[in-house]
């Protein structure tokens, strides 16, 4: 008996001697079952590692996008303020709170018609 040879146990080719170097054919399909299943763990591992990356740079942007939001509006303020002061100084109280609220309302239309006109403009395209 060589020593490339082996005898078979009770299943396939039983009581035949086999090449022990060829692989049978279910020995083949499972390695490459395992390895298949590898390659799609791996896959699945770098599509999460990959949301994860995703999610954590959406968090960072989002709160710096909402810290300058704060700072902007910290700066519309203080710039109407400034204006009402300029504009009046012998003003009243009441007539100062009025225009600074005309000066709000007049920058928040102008944002909301800012905002429709390129929003139909986007819905044309």
């Amino acid at each position: 008996m060589d020593l490339a040879e082996t005898r078979v146990p009770n299943g396939e080719g039983a009581g035949r001697y086999v090449d022990a170097a060829e692989p049978s054919l279910s020995s083949a399909l499972e390695h490459l079952a395992a390895g298949s299943q590898g390659a799609i763990t791996k896959r699945i591992d770098l599509a999460l590692l990959e949301g994860r990356e995703l999610l954590s740079r959406s968090f960072r942007g989002a709160a710096l996008l909402g810290f300058g939001m704060i700072l902007a509006a910290g700066a519309w303020f203080a710039a109407a303020i400034c204006l009402v002061l300029l504009a009046t100084p012998e003003a009243n109280l009441v007539v100062r709170l009025a225009i600074f609220a005309l000066l709000n309302a007049a920058g928040a239309v102008g944002l909301v018609a800012l905002a429709m006109r390129r929003r139909r403009k986007g819905e044309q395209s």
